[in-house]
């Protein structure tokens, strides 16, 4: 797929230019090398994606997180306890997904083979913590040596909400005009994801999936510099 630069519009004229729009992919056009710190390894990332704490070159574009973290860290983490990591750990030497972020959406974690050997947990963010704020944030947990290695890919939620209306509704009395999940249909979250895994959404939601999927696989060993 050729990737797409998208804009920061209105949710009505946004859906007016969606038919215009490419959908995205991360197997297309020029990649970067983007290193893990501490862990010898790297992914290949498209040049339009944003590595935190860069920004996005354009309103719409998605951005790449990478945490690295120690497991004796975990000790003075107030949140995720050493404890909950040693058990992710043993979890995915059984190939099971367990999430240790203190959030996760019920039943949607997938365990996921690398190409360096081993598995990821793979889980999205749609709304944490808080209905009024939608969240497109799809993560993989993963472990080398003693580090705990956390991707993080987001996109802005507008364009996906524009081009997939039926999910979206409002909440006037707490949320105001503001969009959020149609939380009153049974399975919504777990529908979308499905159908993003599928590529049956709008290009945007299909190219959120794909293009992480596409960086997660993308890992490999860095070749030393000389």
């Amino acid at each position: 797929m050729s990737r797409r630069k998208s804009c920061w519009l209105p949710i009505a004229a946004l859906c007016c230019l969606l038919a215009a729009v490419p959908a995205q992919g991360a197997d297309a056009g020029q990649t970067r090398e983007v290193s893990i710190p501490g862990t010898g390894l790297a992914l290949r990332v498209p040049r339009d994606v944003a590595v935190s704490p860069e920004q996005p070159a354009h309103p719409g574009d998605g951005t790449l997180r990478v945490e690295v973290e120690t497991i004796q860290s975990f000790r003075r983490n107030g949140i995720v306890s050493m404890a909950d990591v040693l058990a992710q750990r043993a979890a995915l030497t059984r190939r099971h997904a367990k999430v240790a972020d203190g959030w996760e959406e019920d039943g949607l974690a997938d365990t996921v083979s690398l190409p360096i050997g081993g598995y990821a947990a793979m889980y999205p963010w749609y709304s944490p913590f808080e209905i009024c704020a939608l969240e497109f944030t799809m993560n993989a947990a993963f472990f080398v040596d003693d580090r705990r290695v956390i991707l993080r890919y987001s996109v802005p939620p507008a364009i996906i909400i524009g081009e997939d209306p039926s999910f979206f509704g409002h909440d006037t009395d707490n949320c105001g005009e503001a969009y959020v999940w149609k939380h009153s249909e049974p399975d919504l979250l777990k529908r979308f994801h499905e159908a993003a895994k599928a590529g049956r959404l709008g290009p945007a939601a299909n190219a959120w999936y794909a293009d992480f999927t596409a960086i997660l696989a993308s890992l490999h060993q860095k070749i030393p510099t000389r």
